[in-house]
Formats: structure tokens, sequence, C-alpha cells
């Protein structure tokens, strides 16, 4: 893990919405978690959430909604954002 991610990139597929947050300029630090960054996200791109849970991915793999932005990886800078999908609704 590497110290300091400079900035992250949110974008939500279905949505065609794309969020650049530099740390520590718009509203982001690294203290802050993933999950507060996702629901920064929301707010910024007037998303409602509906009531759902929204998680991030990079790369492929979902991120830890508990991890805090400074602990993440360089390369865990661009993330898609989308709602949890549970079978158990069917």
């Amino acid at each position: 893990m590497v110290a300091a991610t400079r900035s992250i990139t949110m974008s939500d597929l279905s949505r065609q919405k794309r969020l650049r947050a530099d740390l520590g300029v718009d509203g982001l630090t690294r203290r802050h978690t993933v999950g507060q960054a996702v629901e920064h996200y929301l707010d910024r791109m007037s998303i409602r959430n509906h009531g759902l849970r929204w998680t991030a991915f990079s790369r492929g793999v979902k991120l830890d909604n508990k991890a805090e932005l400074g602990d993440l990886a360089d390369t865990d800078s661009e993330w898609t954002v989308m709602p949890e999908v549970s079978a158990g609704g069917i």
C-alpha cells in the first residue's frame, strides 16, 4: 500500500457521470473512507441512492467501504461506483 493517493476518479457507467476529486482540495482527504467518498460522489452528481447500498470497484475488485483513501494503492485511483446487487430480492 502506498501512503497517499493524490486524486481519485469516480464514475457510474449507467449514468455516464464522472467526478475527479483531488484529495485535500475537493472536500475529501486521505483520512476519509471509501464509503464517505462514494457518498461524496452521489451527492456531487445528484444521484439519489433510493435506499440502496452503493459501493466502489477498482480494477474489477470491490473496495472496502471502511478503508481510508490514504491507504489505497496508487493503482486504485479509477473507480466505478454502483449500487450493490443482491439475489435475495428475487
